[in-house]
């Protein structure tokens, strides 16, 4: 065979394989929900906004909606297990346990809430399927935000530089005993479970835990210099948002392919 046609056809199918990469199926993000014990604070809408906004700007993922859509899934998978209790009543009564076995109350691959739905278990299609309907979306893209902590701990991979310079400060000023050099970390994280959901079957097909934070850090020296603080304030809290959102994104841009292509 000619080279020329060789290299011509090789160069055709990348052309084409590239175009698949890059088409990127049509993607609606569903608004987060909140699984916290924070519920008055309105953290997961601020979220899934964030969200949005930064994928549109990376031009990456093809969302035929410009604002997370309001559909919470969690109530109506809640309606769905409340119907399934009353088959279990109904089928107590009958005394015929069939069709409560068989159903998906006792299979593992659906899943029993949202917050715990994990990579091949399926999300109601009744549910997701109307949604990729409703926008013409293939992929649901959903995240729960399952926990908000703060903390403050001992910098351990700093405490034996602190000993090294309590020491040196020690012998620089002639005192027999090391001077206090400690420092305290405090922070606020954010965690936030990511899925991605075929619409037309339910099935969560990719899925990760991604973790936002905002660290500060408060030096002693001796017992009067005291530098920086381990005070928490709203401003940490919104950087910790911050740095979710970007994380969010970085980690779904960095899986598109793989996402898609499977």
């Amino acid at each position: 065979m000619n080279l020329k046609k060789i290299l011509a056809g090789v160069f055709a199918a990348a052309s084409i394989f590239s175009s698949q990469v890059e088409a990127s199926p049509t993607c609606v993000l569903v608004r987060f929900e909140n699984d916290t014990r924070f519920h008055n604070i309105d953290s997961a809408s601020v979220l899934s906004d964030l969200v949005v906004e930064k994928l549109l700007a990376s031009g990456k993922f093809d969302l035929v909606e410009s604002k997370p859509i309001d559909y919470n899934i969690e109530s109506q998978l809640f309606d769905i297990r409340l119907r399934e209790i009353s088959d279990v009543y109904h089928a107590i009564n009958s005394g015929n346990l069939n069709n409560l076995f068989e159903g998906s109350g006792f299979n593992d691959k659906y899943a029993q809430s949202l917050a715990t739905a994990k990579v091949g278990q399926i999300i109601s299609p009744e549910i997701t399927s109307k949604i990729g309907r409703a926008h013409n979306a293939e992929y649901l893209i959903q995240g729960t935000l399952v926990n908000i902590g703060s903390g403050a701990w001992e910098d351990v991979d700093g405490e034996a530089i602190g000993r090294g310079i309590g020491n040196a400060l020690s012998l620089a000023s002639g005192s027999n005993s090391p001077i206090l050099f400690d420092q305290t970390v405090s922070g606020i994280g954010v965690q936030v479970d990511l899925r991605v959901i075929r619409a037309s079957t339910g099935e969560v097909v990719w899925g990760k835990r991604v973790v936002g934070k905002k660290t500060q850090t408060k030096t002693e020296v001796g017992l009067f210099i005291k530098i920086g603080t381990t005070k928490l304030t709203s401003e940490m809290y919104s950087q910790a948002m911050d740095d979710a959102t970007q994380k969010i994104v970085d980690t779904l841009i960095e899986d598109r392919y793989k996402l898609f292509l499977e």
